[in-house]
C-alpha cells in the first residue's frame, strides 16, 4: 500500500519538531510504519547544505538559498521520500516547499511564482497529502528561541524578518491546497491534540 506524505511547516519557534516527535510515537503506537526526515539536511549532502545555509558566519542571497535548497530538496526527494512512500511509510517532513516559498519567495524576495518554478519538478515527483503549517506569534517566537539558546542564521534575524516569515505562511496556508494552520501559543498537549485530529481525519 502507498504512504502517505505529510510536512510541518512554520516559523521557527512555533513547535515543529516538538510535535513531529509526538506525532510519530502517536503513529508508531497505532501500528502505522513511519519515517520522520527534515529539510535540509534529510540527506549526508542535504546535511552539509544544511550547515551551510544557517552557518551565521555566511551572508547570503536569497537566491543563492533557493538554489542550495533545491539541491537538497533533489537528493531528498530521490533517496529518501519517494522510496519511503512507496515501500508505504508514513513520512513526516520537517519543511517542504512551502518553506522555500515563504523564506525565499516571499521574506527574501525572490517572487512566489519564480520559486515554484524551481520548484515544480519535485511536486511533480512527490506531492505532500497534507500541510500542517504551526504557527505562532513573532515576539512568542523569538523568546522561545531565546530561551532555548537558538543561534542559527535565521533564528538570530531581526523582528521584522519574523514578522514577515509569520505572516507568510499565514498567506501560503490560505492560498495552497492541502493547508491545516494551526496556532501554537496553548500547551503543548492542546496543540498535538489538534494536529493528531487533523492527521486522524486524512487517515481514516
Amino acid at each position: 500500500m502507498k504512504g502517505r506524505f505529510i510536512v510541518f511547516e512554520g516559523n521557527d519557534g512555533s513547535g515543529k519538531s516538538t510535535q513531529i516527535l509526538k506525532v510519530e510515537k502517536y503513529l508508531k503506537e497505532k501500528g502505522y510504519k513511519v519515517v520522520t526526515t527534515r529539510e535540509p539536511g534529510g540527506t549526508e549532502i542535504g546535511y552539509r547544505i544544511r550547515k551551510l545555509l544557517l552557518d551565521p558566519a555566511y551572508k547570503m542571497d536569497g537566491l543563492t538559498e533557493a538554489l542550495l535548497l533545491a539541491a537538497d530538496r533533489n537528493e531528498h526527494v530521490k533517496n529518501v521520500l519517494i522510496p519511503a512512500i512507496e515501500e508505504g511509510y508514513i513520512v513526516l517532513c520537517d519543511r517542504y516547499i512551502l518553506s522555500s516559498v515563504v523564506y525565499q519567495g516571499i521574506v527574501r524576495g525572490i517572487g512566489i511564482d519564480n520559486i515554484l518554478k524551481l520548484n515544480s519538478i519535485f511536486e511533480e515527483k512527490v506531492k505532500p497529502d497534507l500541510y500542517i503549517v504551526l504557527t505562532v506569534r513573532p515576539e512568542v517566537a523569538i523568546n522561545r528561541l531565546k530561551m532555548a539558546g537558538k543561534t542559527d542564521r535565521l533564528d538570530i534575524e531581526d523582528v521584522d524578518f519574523h514578522t514577515k516569515v509569520y505572516n507568510g505562511f499565514k498567506e501560503v496556508s490560505k492560498r495552497f491546497e492541502r493547508c491545516v494552520n494551526i496556532e501554537t501559543e496553548g500547551t503543548v498537549d492542546e496543540v498535538f491534540e489538534k494536529v493528531c485530529k487533523v492527521i486522524d481525519d486524512l487517515l481514516e
